[in-house]
């Protein structure tokens, strides 16, 4: 008897639904305090939302957000090198109030009308030991007036079924504006450090509450997504009893609010006393974001005037019994798969390049015309378009001495095969440690090179191609910058020893001994093995808390895997890392830069660069990251969102 789908005559929005439990949470006009000491950083922020397009440059003081010192122009930041013209003038205006604000101190009454002006900005509170303070803390926010506006209107899709989910977990609805803040309500909405969709989940924070996976990963869908958020933010609330501080958590993060909140008592105390290493202008100002996001987005018509909003999607869901291919599924409903791909945002690239099947259990969406035009057909598969077992990812990493002749022989495989899954150029460039993925049957190619230069960018994986690049002009220079298309080798799209180097067996247990590689942690290796993470401390005797060193050696229990699923699963964790990635940025200037006293690797990609470790490493590879040295040079990429992605709030 063949098996049967689950059918839903309800509107695709309701596609996630769960048992929900409704908790005793306040709803009243107090829920969302506006305290007098944020009152000034609600009304920057809403001018900021309404008044101020991104062709606008706001120059202020990054504590006391009443203080304007100035207004800039900026060029779109869709045009042409509009991004490093921007930056040069940015800086020309913050030296400019710098120089100001540093007079003052020496001499207070500077006989000087644009030193006058400033000065009166900050009233009574005008004296040399706030105008040395405020040098260094001149900040420009980049207007969001058309950005807010396209978020409002893509909002239209989402906001009525995000209000329902909030209100059904018993929160109040207004917390569904909270990604006005987060993202614009983009959901391709994607950080340099791996935040995802329209909530902005990171891979570990939403692996707690979706799937997060190469072939699906639940965090591009706005509604699915939405479900997770709710949680989340409940949880919030259940630890930290206010919302003030609950969605500073979903920024801050909850343990941090937790530490914030032992420290200072209320959240007033946290906006106005508190600081840390990490506790800084985002988050102090996030809930302040979100008040006059909730403000305008309420009242978008006094602000904006009429706006068409987007309507919701109308669709119904197919629960999946088994693995299927989307083209059997694309012919089976008669559907095309671009209309399959808008409707399914969770589904990842690997499932429409045929890398991957769509995964069992998986709740597919079609349109309303699929189901109704033939409604028998669509209540059911044939048993034989359903499969066992997802495909799996197989790859190769480059040795010396090989060429993509011999490696496609090796494996069975035509050689323009291997060249077309690998994006190869039109030479067949390959190189030392390079993991090249295997194609399996039926697989459709990537787009070439010339349709992603975001591709473009380098890795010098043998020292004649470093000693090549680091030896141009650029010696002298901390600024020295040099186009990705000047540069000589094309990179690898994933690097790195992603083997198990040998195995042992340990009182009758097999253990595999691995290098770490960027962007790893235990809960990785945990996550891939099937196992607690305790059990890998136990076995490597570290300490709880230890942070990993690249290429350290660990010891893994290889009872619950085989070498085979954990290394599949690994090379999938960085070739998804480094496609979401490449989706949003390209790279097309790489920055020399000298490291100073008191650099570590983690304050360069968090603080100084704002560039994930995998990156930085892939254009240093001979680099010891754990050992820096003064003045030792690192070549540094700089990444830009592609047009169709939302430009960068702060400068």
């Amino acid at each position: 008897m063949r098996k049967k789908y689950l059918i839903f005559s309800l509107t695709c929005w309701f596609f996630f639904g769960s048992t929900l439990v409704f908790a005793e949470i306040p709803v009243a006009s107090e829920t969302f305090p506006v305290f007098p000491s944020i009152e000034p950083n609600v009304y920057f922020w809403t001018e900021i939302y309404t008044k101020y397009p991104t062709t606008k440059g706001v120059l202020h003081d990054s504590v006391n957000l009443d203080i304007i010192y100035d207004v800039i122009e900026l060029l779109p930041p869709e045009g042409y090198k509009a991004r490093k013209i921007n930056k040069a003038r940015i800086k020309k205006a913050k030296n400019k109030y710098k120089k100001i604000l540093k007079n003052l101190h020496r001499v207070p009454s500077v006989p000087d009308p644009e030193a006058a002006r400033v000065t009166a900005l900050f009233g009574s509170n005008s004296n040399p030991a706030a105008f040395r303070k405020a040098m260094y803390g001149i900040r420009c926010q980049i207007g969001q007036k058309d950005r807010f506006r396209e978020g409002l209107i893509r909002s239209g899709a989402y906001i009525h079924k995000i209000k329902q989910i909030f209100s059904s977990e018993g929160l109040p609805e207004d917390l569904a504006y909270l990604p006005l803040v987060e993202s614009s309500f983009n959901p391709k909405a994607y950080s340099k450090f791996g935040a995802a969709g329209i909530w902005q989940f990171t891979r570990s924070t939403g692996r707690r509450f979706m799937n997060v996976g190469y072939a699906l990963d639940e965090r591009w869908d706005p509604i699915g997504s939405s479900f997770a958020a709710a949680r989340l933010l409940k949880q919030n609330y259940e630890k930290l009893g206010e919302w003030p501080m609950a969605i500073t958590a979903y920024n801050h993060g909850v343990t941090g609010m937790m530490r914030a909140k032992r420290a200072r008592g209320s959240y007033e105390e946290i906006f106005k006393n508190y600081r840390s290493r990490i506790f800084k202008f985002a988050s102090r100002n996030f809930y302040s974001e979100f008040l006059a996001a909730r403000t305008v987005a309420k009242a978008y018509e006094t602000y904006f005037g009429s706006l068409e909003l987007d309507e919701p999607i109308e669709c119904h869901e197919v629960v999946l019994n088994g693995y299927v291919s989307i083209t059997d599924l694309s012919r089976n409903f008669d559907v095309d798969i671009a209309t399959i791909r808008r409707l399914n945002p969770s589904l990842r690239p690997p499932i429409f390049r045929e890398q991957k099947y769509v995964p069992k259990g998986y709740a597919l969406r079609l349109p309303n015309h699929a189901i109704q035009a033939s409604p028998d057909a669509s209540a059911q598969l044939p048993e034989s378009i359903y499969r066992s077992h997802q495909k799996p990812s197989h790859f190769y990493q480059v040795r010396r001495g090989d060429t993509v002749d011999k490696i496609a022989k090796m494996h069975g495989l035509k050689i323009s095969e291997l060249i077309l899954a690998n994006n190869l150029d039109s030479r067949a460039t390959i190189y030392v440690n390079q993991n090249l993925r295997l194609p399996v049957p039926d697989e459709k190619p990537d787009p070439p090179v010339t349709a992603s230069p975001s591709l473009s960018f380098v890795n010098r994986a043998e020292p004649a191609h470093v000693k090549e690049i680091a030896t141009r002009d650029m010696s002298t220079s901390d600024d020295a910058r040099v186009p990705v298309s000047e540069l000589s080798v094309e990179p690898p799209f994933v690097a790195g020893n992603l083997r198990i180097e040998r195995e042992v067996v340990e009182r009758g247990e097999p253990i595999g001994i691995i290098r770490v590689e960027a962007e790893e942690t235990l809960g990785h290796y945990a996550e891939w093995l099937g196992i607690p993470t305790q059990k890998l401390r136990h076995l490597n005797d570290f300490r709880y808390g230890r942070v990993l060193q690249l290429h350290q050696e660990v010891r893994i229990p290889l009872s619950e895997v085989s070498r085979e699923q954990f290394e599949e699963a690994r090379f999938e964790y960085h070739q998804k890392l480094q496609e979401d990635f490449l989706s949003a940025y390209r790279i097309d200037t790489v920055q020399i830069y000298r490291v100073k006293k008191g650099d570590s690797i983690w304050t360069l990609c968090n603080e100084v660069f704002k560039m994930p470790l995998w990156l930085i490493k892939k254009y240093n590879p001979e680099v010891d990251f754990s050992d820096l040295r003064r003045s030792q040079k690192l070549m540094i990429p700089v990444a830009e969102k592609w047009t169709d992605q939302e430009p960068d709030e702060v400068a």
